[in-house]
């Protein structure tokens, strides 16, 4: 059988209500069609790093132990995502504007990956789009990491809900959007799930706390076998994505993971 393709797209420091407020089609739309939960959950520290750690290795902070945006080698190693669909013989991708990232997932664990040294513009986030979309014409992949670092920055120069804020989520929705149409264009779109998502959200100028300003974030499943029109009630963490993804894409669930298959969501 099968197994479906997964398009993993991050959203760094997008809060829900910073989509509600911007012109989002592209989200919007996802949500619509899809399964989305707009009081999902991340971890403390709410900041980039330790957030996608849980994201992408399914566990809470206290597990992994990263607690900065410096990466430190897991004393007690908990897989990733990536590794996991790697060594079942997926084909791995991930795209990405902000270089810490580098250590979702171990070395040899991506067939392509692509990090584009500029998240401080809009430009930034439209380079990855474009890198993107010139790999899928080459790699059929079957799970895609794609990260946009530009909200973020917008976040910490203008502040959270400002206005240059909201345009910066409204880039990445344009981004994310071309990358769908990509997707339509070379037949493998219907057989896509997308999960949009944010790693925390902000206040001010920052981020880091417990306040829910920081801890919120989207949560948009939507492809194949989700629930349409769906929205979920009960709690969302941001480590169980990597669980609810590793079940869609048929892959075996480490012991280690604490998150759960948002069941919920699917059909």
């Amino acid at each position: 059988m099968a197994r479906n393709r997964v398009l993993l797209c991050s959203l760094d420091g997008v809060r829900p209500d910073g989509i509600h407020a911007a012109r989002t089609p592209c989200f919007d739309r996802l949500a619509a069609d899809g399964a989305a939960s707009w009081t999902a959950r991340t971890v403390m520290p709410s900041c980039t790093l330790p957030c996608h750690t849980s994201m992408l290795r399914g566990v809470d902070t206290a597990r992994h132990g990263i607690t900065t945006n410096q990466f430190q080698p897991l004393v007690r190693p908990v897989p990733s995502l990536i590794e996991v669909a790697k060594a079942q013989g997926l084909r791995t991708g991930a795209f990405y504007n902000w270089e810490e990232l580098r250590d979702l997932a171990g070395p040899g664990s991506l067939d392509a990956s692509v990090m584009w040294g500029d998240c401080h513009s809009a430009e930034g986030d439209q380079v990855i789009a474009d890198q993107v979309i010139s790999y899928l014409d080459r790699l059929d992949f079957e799970l895609l990491f794609v990260y946009f670092g530009y909200p973020d920055e917008c976040g910490h120069h203008h502040g959270w809900m400002t206005p240059e804020y909201l345009s910066a989520i409204e880039n990445a929705d344009t981004c994310l959007g071309r990358v769908l149409q990509a997707l339509e264009r070379l037949g493998r779109r219907d057989d896509t799930t997308v999960l949009v998502l944010s790693d925390h959200g902000g206040h001010a100028r920052t981020h880091g706390t417990d306040a829910d300003d920081d801890m919120l974030i989207p949560w948009i499943l939507q492809g194949p076998g989700v629930r349409a029109g769906t929205e979920l009630q009960g709690p969302v963490r941001i480590y169980d994505t990597c669980v609810t993804l590793a079940h869609i894409l048929g892959l075996p669930l480490s012991p280690a993971w604490e998150g759960r298959v948002v069941q919920e969501a699917l059909r």
